[in-house]
């Protein structure tokens, strides 16, 4: 099952750091991280948490996924914060995924949240996409 962590982790990068809009705000490649590095500079990205419910029928087998990018920006106000939530949107709702040993069959925004840190000047947003992928 690792695998298809890695496989859906590595289409969605490279889906967001072919887009222009994604690397204008996050750097080319983009800063979109599975582990922060010390000193990341602002804002950045971070494939956060992923829940797989695998589905099977009788001619079908895959996974529903709910995986969250989370987004920090230090930008006075929110606004960043909210501009990267929006190319997010553009750039992978309804998108076409391309997978090693699946389909994406749909790969859509199930919602966005942002909210300031407790330190007050830290933006953290969590956009959370619902991608349901089919065995080949």
């Amino acid at each position: 099952m690792t695998d298809i962590f890695f496989t859906l982790q590595q289409s969605l990068y490279n889906a967001l750091a072919a887009s222009a809009e994604i690397t204008a705000m996050l750097g080319s490649p983009p800063r979109l991280y599975d582990h922060v590095p010390p000193g990341a500079v602002f804002p950045y990205a971070v494939f956060g948490a992923t829940h797989i419910t695998p589905y099977d029928n009788r001619t079908d087998t895959g996974f529903d996924h709910l995986l969250t990018i989370d987004i920090w920006s230090r930008y006075r106000g929110s606004k960043e914060a909210k501009d990267i939530v929006t190319a997010l949107y553009d750039t992978l709702h309804r998108a076409s995924l391309p997978l090693a040993g699946q389909t994406a069959l749909l790969c859509e925004c199930h919602s966005a949240e942002v909210a300031l840190e407790n330190d007050g000047f830290t933006t953290h947003a969590a956009v959370r996409f619902n991608i349901l992928t089919q065995d080949d």
